[in-house]
């Protein structure tokens, strides 16, 4: 076994603790499709979610996308979805670059298959957002994937537009400027939907329908999760990669990575409350932003998309060490324990679910897609047409939640967590406690 399982196995050994007799016998693998997880899922009613189900004359055909920002996130994650994903065409996009966004488009109308799984359309690269906004053939959304230090500034030119808009997380670099943000399409009337991409898995799926199916238990006691590694993050190339500038990114790894999974908690369990965090720089000293964070958390009174019947009052305890002295890169893993056991997320694929004496009874594993913003992407879409509607989608109420909870473990390091702290870095008083 490599040295990256065996940590890996202590993780969960240690995260389930109170279940200390792990055996290998009686477990069943089960590789899982989409088609498997969609089965599965009762299909959510319009109280899930801010719009109601239209299957009716009105369904757009196909949403026309526009695309700002075409980075590595955008090329591989996500951007391909928007001419894959049924109901979705992709006809403009734009990149700060010059030259770029028309190199993609040349690109992109040049590639048969590609032209063919666009309807046969062709993308328009834009030099500016202004022109790609008034690209002739009409909008109908537009996603933004570029650095959150440019959020604000962006959206308030499509929310000016009056388009609805699909946004890269973390949306604003603290609660305040994602409070903002969101503010400008309530005012343009406009949704704004965030790119939590791991609410559409069908893992996060199945263990939504597990604990439904009161597979641990009916009540919630606890949740556990811990990283140690850089969690996949992209782009970390050179003395400061963008991702480590506050000024772009808002801190460190935790606004990229653990948005994610603060989310999850939030998506399976139910809202955080009583958040008690710290952080600190503990290994990383060419750096001048955070690389641990640690919370607490209480779950809070049940909401509407909770997946356990009773869940108020579970205790929450998360950790992030991004920058760990071994500088080994071995995964996380996310722990819910019930009241007639436990579940486990390790990765990006592994679902386990443990009984009451802690034996591991079946274990599931869900391949990823191609592009792993797909799903959402796809959801997105159907919304926008009026196909359907999911609990998938996650609004800019969901965005400013997420924002609160990471403020409350990064506002003691910066000194604050108002708009423009990451132009006063000399002053964080977080730089010193080293």
């Amino acid at each position: 076994m490599t040295r990256l399982g065996l940590v890996i196995i202590h993780i969960i050994a240690a995260t389930v603790s109170s279940f200390p007799h792990i055996s290998p016998t009686a477990i069943t693998t089960t590789i899982i499709t989409r088609r498997d997880v969609l089965t599965a899922i009762p299909i959510p009613t319009a109280a899930m979610t801010s719009k109601t189900t239209s299957l009716n004359n009105s369904i757009k055909p196909s949403i026309r996308w526009g695309i700002i920002g075409l980075g590595d996130v955008c090329t591989q994650k996500s951007g391909p979805a928007f001419y894959k994903c049924t109901g979705s065409t992709l006809v403009a996009v734009t990149r700060r670059t010059p030259g770029k966004a028309h190199q993609f488009a040349d690109q992109f109308n040049t590639n048969t298959h590609t032209l063919t799984l666009n309807n046969n359309i062709k993308c328009s690269g834009y030099e500016t957002i202004d022109a790609l906004l008034n690209h002739p053939g009409g909008l109908d959304a537009v996603y933004i994937s570029t650095r959150p230090g440019t959020h604000y500034e962006i959206c308030a030119q499509v929310a000016a537009a009056g388009l609805p808009c699909y946004v890269e997380k973390p949306v604003g670099r603290c609660a305040a400027e994602t409070t903002a943000i969101v503010q400008l399409f309530q005012t343009a009337r406009v949704p704004l939907t965030t790119a939590y991409i791991s609410r559409a898995y069908d893992r996060t799926q199945a263990a939504r329908t597990l604990l439904r199916n009161g597979r641990i238990g009916d009540t919630l006691r606890r949740v556990t999760y811990q990283l140690v590694g850089n969690g996949g993050a992209r782009d970390m190339e050179g003395d400061v990669p963008w991702r480590l500038d506050a000024s772009q990114s808002g801190g460190g790894l935790i606004l990229d990575v653990g948005c994610h999974i603060i989310d999850r908690i939030h998506y399976i369990c139910g809202p955080l409350i009583h958040v008690i965090g710290e952080a600190q720089n503990r290994n990383t000293p060419h750096s001048i932003v955070e690389d641990w964070v640690h919370f607490t958390a209480t779950i809070g009174e049940s909401a509407s998309w909770a997946a356990m019947k009773n869940t108020k009052g579970a205790t929450v305890d998360c950790v992030w060490d991004f920058g760990n002295k071994d500088g080994l890169d071995v995964g996380d893993i996310l722990t819910i324990v019930g009241s007639n056991g436990s579940m486990t997320m390790t990765g990006t694929t592994n679902l386990q679910i443990f009984d009451i004496h802690g034996t591991l009874v079946e274990e599931q594993e869900f391949p990823m897609p191609e592009h792993t913003a797909q799903p959402l992407i796809q959801a997105v879409t159907d919304d926008l047409r009026g196909v359907r509607t999911s609990d998938v989608l996650s609004y800019g109420d969901a965005a400013i939640r997420a924002q609160r909870v990471m403020d409350s473990c990064l506002g003691e390091y910066y000194g604050g967590r108002e708009i423009g702290y990451w132009n006063r870095s000399q002053s964080w008083p977080g730089r010193t406690k080293r």
